[in-house]
């Protein structure tokens, strides 16, 4: 059988082997210890083009892991992370795109998110938020997006004190 026969029976019989660890491992600590060593590296603000700023994140991840600061299982996790910027994308923005609706009574500052009435809300961005990267601001605002704060889709990390 040749191996895209067997990688076919594989997920038929329900996953390839060894996939199992890489989706529970959580990879976010990880990244969040990583960042700033990866940042003195590649800079976000001086990166000439998207392209290259992923290439020497990847190649920083590379030497994390070598190292034992990044877990192997992690390593591409952490370098998404950074194609999930607008790293080198001049102009670009990232867009927070609301995923459910804020339904707030007439006279009331604070309401219920639609899809789940047990959560408070007062704008729609509380009941739940996708990422984007747009082109520019006005299209992320013509999408009914807000343009995010952060350079980057990935969650922020908290600093450690």
């Amino acid at each position: 059988m040749t191996s895209r026969g067997l990688l076919v029976v594989a997920l038929l019989a329900g996953g390839v082997p060894g996939r199992a660890a890489v989706a529970a491992t959580d990879c976010e600590p990880a990244r969040c210890a990583v960042q700033a060593a990866i940042a003195q590296n590649c800079s976000c603000a001086t990166a000439p083009n998207h392209g290259q700023y992923v290439s020497c994140v990847a190649h920083q991840v590379k030497a994390l892991v070598a190292s034992g600061a990044v877990p192997t299982t992690c390593k591409g996790a952490v370098t998404r992370c950074a194609a999930k910027s607008v790293c080198g994308k001049a102009g670009f923005v990232t867009c927070e795109i609301p995923t459910d609706a804020c339904v707030i009574p007439a006279g009331a500052t604070t309401g219920t998110c639609a899809a789940n009435p047990a959560l408070t809300c007062a704008t729609s961005l509380d009941c739940g938020a996708a990422c984007k990267i747009k082109h520019d601001a006005d299209l992320c605002t013509a999408v009914g997006g807000t343009v995010g704060t952060s350079p980057t889709c990935c969650a922020s990390c908290t600093p450690t004190p």
